[in-house]
């Protein structure tokens, strides 16, 4: 009976320390996230949006160099956050985006004026 307490308190201690290495990873991951996404460059985008997905919060646009795929997670949409959802299929957008580990992420995201 004691051998199984020892044991017991062992892999209790075990997965206590894991947890806390799991935590610490995942902080950092954070912060080096933030200072790429403050260190990258912004640039812009225009085009047709051809799909939405809410869900995993990208769109895809066709632009004039081809099919461009943007994430809106951290994007500023007609003024407001966290209203991307509004993307309207076919619509003429515009905007700025940064590219962080080859992936493009949204920052400001408006509808394209008709040229008169």
């Amino acid at each position: 009976m004691r051998k199984k307490l020892i044991v017991l308190i062992a892999l209790l201690f075990t997965f206590a320390l894991v947890g806390s290495v799991f935590a610490a990873g995942e902080e950092t991951a954070g912060a080096d996230f933030s200072r790429k996404m403050q260190e990258a460059k912004s640039m812009s985008f225009a085009g047709q949006v051809l799909s939405h997905d809410v869900r995993c919060h990208c769109f895809v646009l066709k632009t004039k160099k081809g099919e461009m795929t943007i994430l809106d997670d951290y994007a500023k949409f007609m003024d407001e956050y966290n209203q991307a959802t509004g993307l309207k299929i076919g619509s003429m957008v515009m905007g700025k985006y940064k590219v962080i580990d080859h992936i493009n992420y949204a920052t400001d995201i408006d509808y394209a004026k008709a040229k008169e």
